[in-house]
């Protein structure tokens, strides 16, 4: 088999393979955030504005996860949104003013690489294109 002639998949599921793993990492890490939100605001443990805004973060995160599988522009909008928030909180941790108490610094830079993937991918001229016809 000749590698050049190797095409990777459109779509899966009638979806941009983009959308799908972008849909899954989204989903997954809501979902860690949720229940470690939850976890700290039972334990009561640290800021609690922190814990309240990581099980928020992670809440969203799996309500535009699934806009965004279903196909529908909120889902779209909404990740974009949440997206360019935590780039702002994150982007002040790391620069030490932080507008969220408790947000930890080495978490900070994770998020806002992921973040930015995420808005890379969804300004992508074709998945603009996507979004807006469905909605």
């Amino acid at each position: 088999m000749d590698l050049s002639e190797f095409k990777y998949p459109a779509s899966f599921k009638g979806k941009y393979a983009g959308v799908f793993v972008l849909t899954i990492v989204q989903f997954l890490g809501g979902a860690i955030h949720a229940i470690i939100g939850l976890g700290l605001i039972y334990a009561a443990s640290g800021e609690l504005v922190y814990n309240v805004y990581t099980l928020l973060y992670g809440v969203f995160s799996i309500i535009f996860a699934y806009g965004l599988w279903a196909g529908k522009k909120s889902g779209w909008l909404g990740t974009i949104i949440v997206s360019l928030f935590v780039i702002v909180v994150d982007v002040s941790t790391v620069l030490n003013v932080q507008l969220i108490a408790g947000v930890p610094r080495t978490a900070a830079f994770g998020e806002i690489f992921i973040s930015l993937v995420f808005l890379v991918y969804l300004f992508q001229p074709k998945i603009v294109r996507v979004f807006k016809e469905h909605n």
